[in-house]
């Protein structure tokens, strides 16, 4: 029998984005020599990101991330230093903001791609791809966020291979590194049925499980009670850890429940507009009349559905979404 640390690491790289394999080389982030050598290899690909968009070609088969060479994307013409992401074995990444006039450039060169957004195009992207530009975009969006120094205002300068922010005001000097925002998400069950929320703010056929994010002095099961009781009106008497995903939409790392409630008597609150438990059978029936649509196959709300319905005997939750054009 596999220990536990080993089965909640192999569901986690079941989830979307998960699987960059990347060695991210934290040892040579600060070796500024290594950096430009390995920044002038013909072999190294660069992730350019426009407004937060990822560089994508689609067609019948899928879409497939469009990495650039050194050659296409020149240094003069940069917004801020290319960020190490890493190696896969037989090539460095770098991730790379590109500016309006480059954006024109490369999509005059390239006629069938285009920036798109990742979170609904990665989809049908293959996994290690979809990790890489989930990783890039993810610390494209800090850099931007962080632009100035959170504590005198003085504008922030990359350091570390773009994993580390300084502050120019020398009396300052604050440094900065990544973050990201801890967040639950839960899929809520009582015997046979499961619970699936709608948000106030969307349409009326659209349900997922309930998220929340972490609150400071909070423990991830901790969060799960509170934001469950606060969202829905339920007392749990029983919680499970599933997994994780990263989600740089725009900077969140997914930890994923299952949780037992006491009873179904849900209620509604002013980010739950409306609750609906499902069986097996009954969320097949209204997936199939287009009465109600779930989150993407690549979130890890749709994960744990699509887990619990599969052991309940439902099938595969994907072929039958797919089927109905969800």
């Amino acid at each position: 029998m596999k220990a536990s640390g080993t089965d909640h690491l192999a569901r986690s790289r079941r989830n979307q984005f998960t699987a960059v394999r990347l060695n991210r080389e934290t040892e040579l982030r600060d070796d500024a020599q290594w950096v430009a050598k390995t920044l002038a290899s013909p072999n190294t690909r660069l992730v350019p990101l426009w407004r937060s968009r990822c560089l994508l070609e689609r067609n019948t088969l899928g879409t497939t991330a469009i990495y650039l060479s050194n050659t296409e994307l020149t240094e003069p013409d940069r917004i801020q230093p290319p960020t190490l992401l890493g190696n896969d074995g037989k090539r460095e990444y770098f991730a790379v903001s590109v500016t309006d006039t480059q954006r024109d450039a490369i999509l005059a060169k390239l006629p069938n791609v285009q920036f798109a957004d990742l979170r609904r195009a990665s989809i049908d992207m293959a996994a290690k791809h979809a990790g890489i530009l989930a990783y890039a975009k993810a610390l494209h969006y800090w850099q931007y966020r962080h632009a100035f120094c959170g504590l005198c205002g003085s504008p922030n300068s990359l350091r570390s291979a773009g994993h580390r922010m300084v502050c120019s005001n020398e009396e300052c000097a604050r440094e900065t590194f990544p973050r990201i925002d801890p967040a639950i998400i839960v899929l809520v069950t009582h015997k046979d049925h499961c619970l699936l929320g709608r948000n106030a703010k969307w349409r009326p056929d659209h349900f997922s499980t309930l998220a929340g994010f972490v609150e400071p002095g909070e423990s991830l099961e901790d969060a799960v009670v509170r934001e469950v009781f606060e969202e829905v009106q339920l007392q749990l008497q029983d919680i499970r850890y599933v997994s994780s995903q990263p989600w740089p939409f725009p900077a969140s790392a997914m930890c994923g429940f299952y949780a037992e409630a006491v009873d179904r008597n849900s209620g509604s609150s002013e980010e739950v507009d409306e609750t609906r438990w499902f069986t097996v059978q009954s969320l097949s029936q209204a997936i199939i009349a287009n009465e109600v649509r779930l989150p993407p196959p690549v979130s890890i709300a749709f994960r744990l559905l699509a887990d619990w319905f599969r052991k309940r005997g439902g099938g595969c939750l994907e072929d039958i979404v797919r089927q109905h054009r969800q």
